[in-house]
């Protein structure tokens, strides 16, 4: 008898360490556009767990692509050197997935046209012809068609490139660590200067290519300089040569106005923020319906709202995606739209800083390296299998179709006092008091205490009426030194535990903010190692272990780690904990209800979980929570009726939460 032949072994597909090699090959290295596709998204790569290296175009070989595990071409055109570059890829034995990243619409040559991209005509390189360009472009498509997929940072760019590339990945122009923290040095300093009473319309190009998108805010600038002797419009000259960035005699209608316009000279990339925060608005003007201009990024909105600086844009997909008119900004369709937004601003400039405040907000979170690394943690994890890549497909489709973000709720304060050395520190003690007069004292000598020794320090008085205040900004002047910025803010009206904690949250200029009531204290190692933590595992939060005192027996909280599916039954993460500025943005902030107080921190661990934020413990004791009568656990939370609506308010929030009535449970016993 003859016998079948055993099945074969099924396929199997070793899979990659989780640790890859990612190469940005840079065609651009020169450029502002390298910053924001290879260096911030390297960065970005390195956060996600990665290594990474960039490499000038010209200097790629066999070596180089034999070390990478993706190898990620920046406006790479195509020739027999990015040909030979892809068959080294692909010929290895584990090949190295290749991608291909652009941030303009340039390859379709059938849009290198004068009438279609004006910067052809006016840019660096404008000596070219049309045919040229479109030489280039097709090169550029070349190198996408080859490629495994592509990166863009607009869902337009994205959308154009599927034509060639199954897959294609939004992947934004992301701020960095760097850049923020030159931005909110800049609107600090700024903050300190005695305003001169002029309103600064800012148009930060960076290239000689937007004359004609200028020329749809002409008419609206003309009005209002005409109309308002106190208005100036900021432009910018090339440093090398003095060269305007928007060519002025093409536009006559400013020769009347020459001496309301103030000419900057262009700074380098990483001191934007310093010219940026001088504007009272910034204008981002683009041609409607030019496919060219609607596949541009949305950074001039990006870069003004690190500054606190509201922003004018044209309606392209990407800024009607940002810009909440309104209310972190305002859009522009046409020249009556353009002159009523900047006549609002003008007449109201106080409304512009609520709007630059509002656009700060959304971009934090949006645009920020924490969320890209998130980003490429689960696209490069893909890479390993066809497993891994349908359950990176699953958790990005997830987050697409997710509940729309929503802002902190901020409630209105007034600044008591102020203390800054505009220096640049990690960490901010946000501490919250009610009525805490006798206590509080003893709160704020913890924080001066810690080994830490750059440190910020955020007060919120939550409309105290036995002068706790008062005590606050006494120890804060007599302490001052200490630190390197102190605020001290006091609640407009009293807003609750949610609303002063989100007060302070959106005060501090740190990356790490570390919460502490005014009836407990910390220990000195708390801020440095549970930050130590954070920078170690990239945690949107960090948890010690807390010890009780004033009880009737020693007892402690937090001595174990905590599973986010373990909050499903409860809560066993104290307040005081570090968290991140970017996870609190990310998950709208604390809730603010006075009717159901008491929950704020479990309901922001649960917002959390349900976002994928992982959290570290520190089994350590680094703080000490006060047992007494008059705390607000035993005055207001645990009270029957009060407990109850501040259940059913976090259940309904978090339909996968779980509690049962402990009462009913010792009945039944």
């Amino acid at each position: 008898m003859i016998e079948a032949p055993p099945p074969p072994e099924p396929a199997y597909e070793a899979p990659r360490p989780f640790r890859l090699r990612v190469l940005f090959v840079s065609a651009e290295v020169h450029t502002q556009g390298h910053i924001y596709r290879c260096v911030y998204n390297a960065s970005a790569v390195e956060m996600a767990g990665h290594d990474t290296r960039i490499v000038d175009l010209h200097d790629v070989n066999p070596e180089i692509i034999e070390w990478a595990d993706v190898m990620i071409l920046w406006r790479v055109a195509y020739s027999r050197h990015v040909e030979i570059m892809i068959a080294i890829a692909r010929g290895k034995a584990t090949k190295t997935h290749v991608f291909f990243d652009i941030d303009d619409l340039i390859f379709r040559p059938e849009l290198a046209r004068v009438a279609v991209i004006d910067g052809i005509r006016t840019g660096s390189q404008s000596g070219h012809d049309e045919a040229h360009w479109a030489e280039w472009f097709a090169q550029e498509q070349q190198t996408l068609v080859r490629c495994d997929g592509s990166f863009a940072p607009t869902r337009e760019l994205a959308r154009e490139m599927t034509a060639f590339r199954s897959m294609a990945c939004v992947l934004p122009n992301i701020f960095s660590h760097r850049q923020l923290c030159v931005a909110r040095a800049s609107v600090r300093t700024r903050a300190l200067l005695p305003p001169d009473g002029l309103f600064r319309i800012g148009y930060a190009t960076g290239t000689r290519t937007h004359q004609r998108d200028f020329q749809l805010v002409l008419p609206a600038l003309v009005a209002v300089l005409s109309d308002f002797a106190h208005v100036r419009l900021v432009l910018f000259r090339e440093a090398r040569d003095n060269r305007p960035l928007i060519a002025t005699d093409e536009f006559p209608e400013l020769l009347p106005f020459e001496r309301q316009i103030e000419w900057r000279t262009s700074v380098p990339f990483d001191d934007l923020p310093n010219e940026m925060v001088r504007f009272d608005v910034s204008i981002a003007p683009l041609e409607i319906g030019n496919p060219f201009c609607e596949s541009k990024s949305e950074i001039k909105f990006t870069e003004a709202a690190l500054c606190d600086v509201p922003c004018i844009a044209s309606p392209t997909g990407p800024f009607r995606r940002v810009i909440e008119h309104g209310v972190t900004g305002f859009l522009a369709e046409d020249a009556a739209g353009w002159e009523t937004a900047l006549r609002a601003l003008i007449a109201d400039p106080e409304r512009g800083r609520a709007m630059g405040r509002a656009a700060r907000r959304f971009v934090m979170w949006h645009f920020s390296p924490d969320r890209q690394a998130r980003t490429f943690h689960v696209l490069l994890g893909g890479l390993a299998s066809e497993r891994s890549a349908a359950a990176a497909a699953e958790m990005i489709l997830a987050r697409e179709t997710a509940a729309p973000w929503r802002a902190p709720v901020v409630p209105d304060a007034r600044v008591l006092y102020v203390y800054d050395k505009l220096g640049v520190a990690r960490i901010s003690v946000v501490l919250t008091s009610f009525n805490y007069a006798p206590l509080v004292v003893e709160a704020l000598d913890s924080v001066a205490a810690q080994t830490e020794t750059y440190l910020d320090l955020v007060v919120v008085d939550d409309g105290s009426s036995d002068g706790s205040q008062d005590r606050i900004v006494a120890w804060c002047m007599q302490n001052r030194t200490r630190f390197n910025r102190i605020i001290v803010l006091q609640s407009v009206h009293n807003a609750g535990l949610g609303g002063a904690r989100n007060i302070g949250m959106d005060q501090i200029e740190t990356p790490y903010a570390m919460h502490l009531d005014a009836d407990n204290w910390l220990l000195p190692d708390a801020c440095a190692k549970l930050a130590a933590a954070m920078d170690a595992q990239h945690a949107a939060y960090a948890y010690p272990t807390i010890r009780l005192v004033g009880g009737a027996q020693i007892a402690c909280l937090g001595e174990r780690r905590v599973d986010p599916l373990g909050f499903g039954g409860g809560n066993s993460i104290d307040a005081m904990a570090m968290i991140a500025k970017w996870a609190w943005l990310a998950v709208g902030g604390y809730y603010v209800r006075r009717d159901a107080m008491g929950w704020e921190d479990y309901d922001l661990w649960c917002s959390f979980a349900e976002r994928g934020l992982h959290g570290v413990h520190v089994p350590e004791t680094l703080a000490e929570y006060r047992v007494h009568d008059a705390s607000m656990t035993n005055t207001v939370t645990e009270t029957a009726a009060h407990k109850k609506r501040v259940v059913e308010h976090v259940t309904g929030r978090h339909r996968w939460v779980s509690l049962f009535d402990e009462a009913a449970r010792q009945r039944t016993l």
